[in-house]
This record gives C-alpha cells, structure tokens and sequence, in this order.
C-alpha cells in the first residue's frame, strides 16, 4: 500500500495554494498512472485515502516553527518569542503578506484538494469487489475536508467553500464564501463521516479517523459555531454529540495527565483524535511533502517541536544542555500561564519546567528562558539527550482528547441551558484525575452563579490545554460571543501584544498574494 502511496502523492501535487499558477495543472500523470487509470480499485483508494492526512504533518515539521508553532500558537498568551526578541505573530502586527498565515492557508487549501479528489472520483470507481466501501473511503475524505476547513473557518472567517477537485484555473477563482456556508459544509461532512466511519480500526491502520473522532469534531463545531455567530440554538446539537460520546462508554480519562504527552502511550482511551508521527520505521500517514531525494526527511512523519520549544540560551547568555544544537529556545511559558495553575498543581510539571527539574541531567535554571520557564509538555515525556534529524520527534500531537469533551459539554451545559449544577460535575472529573486526593484541587462547588462558574471552566480549560494550540480559539470565540472582552480582560504577557490586539484580530488576513491571483477574494476588515 505505500507503494502505491508514495506514486499518488506525487501524481497529486498539482495545488499547493487555492490559486495556484497555471502550469501545475498541466502537469503529464507520471508513468501510466492518470485518473482514469489510477482510482478503480480498493486498492487505489486506500493508497489516495492517505494523501489528505499528510498534509497534516506539514504544519509541524519545520524547526522554525512554521505554520502550527507561529502561526497559532504564538498569538496566544501562553508563550511568548526568546528574550524579548520581536515576532510578528505574537505582537499582532499582522499583515497580508504574513508567511506562517500563507502557510495555514496554503496546505488547508491542499488538504482539501486532496480529499475532494478521492470524494469525486469514488462514483467513477469501477473495479470494487465490495461497492459498500465506496462509503467508509468518503467518510474519512469527509472528515478532512471538513477539518481543513474548520482551520480556515476558525482564522480567516469566511474563505472560499471547495466541495470538489479543481481541474482548471476559473474553478479556483472563488469569492469569500457567504455566512455561514463555510460551517454548514462542515457539519455535512461530519455528519457524513459520523455515520460511515468504524469505530475501531486494526493495528495497522491505528490513528485513522474513527466515528468517535467525527462525533467529537461535531460537537466541537457545534460549540464554535454557537459563539461565533451568537446563537445559542447551536448549544443543544453540542450536547448531543457530546453526551453520545459520554454514553458509549468507549472513551475515558487516563489515571495519569502525563500519560497524554507520552509517546509510549499514545491512541489510548482518551484519545479522539491525534496527528501520527513517525521516524519512519512504521509511517502509516506517509511522509511530508518536502526533502528531496537522499535527504533525511524523505519517510519521515514527524514533528520539530523538540528542537524548537526546548531551551536554549538565556537573556543572560546562561544556556541549557543541547543549546543550539538541540535546542532552540523559541517558547517560553508566559508569566500569566504561570500564574493561573493553582499552587502545586500536579499538572505543571508536565506542562512547564521550573527551577531545580530534572533536565538531561541538570537542574533546570530559569535563566535558560526569559520567563523563567519553557514547555515541558510533550518535551518532558520525550527527553532524550540527542534524536537525529531534529525535525522528525514522533511524540503525536493530541487534537481532541476525553477531557476536552467534558468541558466543552460543561461550556454547552452552562451557556446553553444555566446548567451550572452539570457543569460543575464535568469540571470536577477532569480536576479529580489531575489531583485524585482533591487536597490540592478541591472540587468547585455547585452554589455557585453562572459567571462564577464560567470562569472556573476558562481556567479548567486553559490548565488543561495549555500549548495544545486551543488558547487563542478559545478567547476569539469567547470574545465573539461577549463573554469575555480581549482587549480589557486578557493579558498576553507581552507589552507589545497588549497594546497591539484590536478587533481585527479576530480574524487573520486573507494572504496578499491570493488576492493577486484572485480578484474575486475581498480582504477581512482592517487589514
């Protein structure tokens, strides 16, 4: 099967942007392998099946943090650049021609592409020896079509729709989709997907889109869209698929916070969702879609966060084992994140490090980091003194994970029916598996009002999920729906940041050069 793989992503790499210049599609089909020849059998479609879930390894393996480390973690106010150094992304000097938001727009587009080739061409399929898998091949190309989208949804607003394979350059040169369009796609895919993926995949196949992450990603949407439109209708479809996911009994929360960030207990059972990384030994996603032949990335599926969060050299000149060589030291654990965890959380060591903590044989010092502090999620549960290339660390990145469902159905409960009773159980299952004594995290109390307990579940959120890549989502949505204000509540822990951050934030801008190429694209306000 990879194989065949391998040749497809090849004959596939026509769109790398929406708008994309001509001449890439017009390239020949290399050997005797074109779309009429290619997707007939069970065996094509398994091999084409896998191209959209690679080019979602190309968010993360680039040490400059390219695409998922600056583009959506730097902006918020969980981590900021090395020694007050500037960044663009973090500062909110946010411009068309920004890269790393070229780059998310880039390879959703792709992503999207992808899939929708394996969703047109299943009908034209005539060699199945089992018609009724045409369905479970569309579902999984479903599923990520709609979460390509969800990404573009969520920073860019209201891009353009694209519900099949491009073949000619007009067919690119879409407008902004119309309010709304964008998530009703969305939810359409996933429902679809909901409905025909497995449960359960073999061994082999483990990390491929289940029902359980469709229903998860549902609900999700459901909750997203609640806010971002202000309409609290969208709160009871969230609940639904949320408390589905609860009455299955399939999934559950880990005796251990740190067993989510180890790579030697990765897809368990409370796991949805998670980007497989790989060295290359067992690659089930295939490769990026970058290196070149003899190049140490080809077969590789992984994942730079390694070299580029763990810690380098200090405002001081004071640098930590591995400075440089193997590590970068450009995340460092905001003041405000510090503060948030409540004293002796049991959740910080596998979240930040801090002074005295055991690192590649050393006590950690905090004049390694501007703050006083790096990331130690993933990093701590992964430490090893040298792992060559740098580039491919095979930690998977968790995207939605058994906790994240009870709180996002105790934000639902909450907002959506003043459940506070409801919501104060669901906060309390996730601070109980963090501190199963409650000495250190007693339980919140059900006495109390709506907004005391909203602002219990905000913190819950932000210690959980800190650097998971949900912080700043999570304050856009809240901020849209005038739950929180941005500007007057938030502190990014950066001065710059704090200044810059304006309503325009809300939504990255629309990339320069697809406006070139497209002039039926408008440009989101302000920018």
């Amino acid at each position: 099967m990879k194989k065949f793989a391998k040749i497809f992503i090849l004959s596939i790499l026509c769109i790398f942007t929406f708008t994309e210049c001509e001449k890439q599609l017009e390239l020949s089909p290399l050997g005797q392998l074109d779309e009429n020849t290619f997707y007939q059998t069970e065996n094509d479609f398994e091999a084409a099946s896998l191209s959209p879930y690679s080019t979602l390894l190309n968010f993360y393996f680039d040490q400059t943090g390219l695409g998922w480390y600056q583009g959506v973690l730097y902006p918020d106010d969980d981590v900021t650049a090395p020694n007050n150094s500037s960044n663009d992304q973090e500062d909110f000097n946010w411009n068309p021609n920004n890269d790393q938001f070229t780059y998310l727009w880039e390879q959703s587009y792709k992503g999207i592409q992808r899939a929708n080739i394996i969703i047109d061409r299943l009908p034209l399929a005539k060699q199945f020896s089992d018609v009724a898998k045409k369905a479970r091949y569309e579902a999984e190309a479903k599923f990520l079509r709609a979460y390509f989208h969800f990404l573009l949804a969520i920073h860019f607003g209201n891009p353009p729709v694209s519900e099949k394979a491009i073949t000619i350059i007009s067919e690119a040169r879409k407008g902004n989709s119309q309010p709304g369009e964008i998530w009703n796609l969305i939810i359409s895919d996933l429902q679809y997907a909901k409905a025909n993926l497995p449960a359960d995949w073999d061994a082999k196949n483990k990390g491929r889109v289940t029902s359980g992450a469709a229903t998860g990603m549902l609900g999700k949407v459901y909750l997203y869209r609640a806010q971002w439109e202000n309409n609290p209708s969208f709160y009871a479809s969230a609940i639904s698929e949320f408390n589905s996911i609860v009455a299955s009994g399939k999934y559950t929360l880990i005796p251990t916070f740190e067993e989510n960030f180890n790579p030697n207990t990765e897809n368990n059972q409370e796991s949805l969702f998670e980007i497989q990384f790989t060295r290359g030994d067992f690659n089930p996603w295939l490769p990026t879609d970058f290196g070149a032949d003899g190049d140490q990335n080809v077969g590789a599926a992984g994942t730079a966060r390694n070299i580029f969060w763990r810690p380098s050299c200090g405002p001081g000149n004071v640098c930590a084992p591995g400075a440089n060589g193997m590590g970068y030291g450009q995340v460092h654990v905001t003041l405000p994140l510090q503060n948030e965890f409540e004293p002796n959380d049991p959740r910080i060591a596998n979240t930040y490090w801090r002074a005295g903590d055991d690192f590649l044989g050393e006590p950690y010092d905090p004049a390694w980091s501007v703050t006083g502090s790096t990331p130690a999620k993933y990093v701590r549960q992964n430490l090893i003194e040298f792992s060559f290339p740098l580039n491919i660390e095979e930690n998977n990145d968790r995207i939605i994970r058994y906790a994240d469902v009870l709180l996002m159905l105790a934000e639902a409960e909450l907002l959506g029916n003043n459940n506070v009773e409801k919501a104060a159980q669901l906060i309390n299952q996730v601070r109980k598996r963090a501190d199963p004594t409650g000495t250190i995290l007693p339980d919140r109390p059900a006495t109390v009002d709506k907004n005391q307990m909203f602002g219990w579940l905000r913190h819950e959120r932000r210690v959980e999920f800190a650097l998971e890549g949900n912080r700043y989502n999570d304050l856009v949505r809240w901020h849209r729906a005038s739950l929180i204000n941005i500007k007057t509540d938030i502190n990014f822990g950066r001065t710059a940041a704090n200044q810059n951050w304006s309503e325009k934030h809300l939504l990255k801008p629309i990339p320069q050069r697809e406006l070139d190429l497209n002039s039926n694209l408008v440009q989101n306000p302000l920018y």
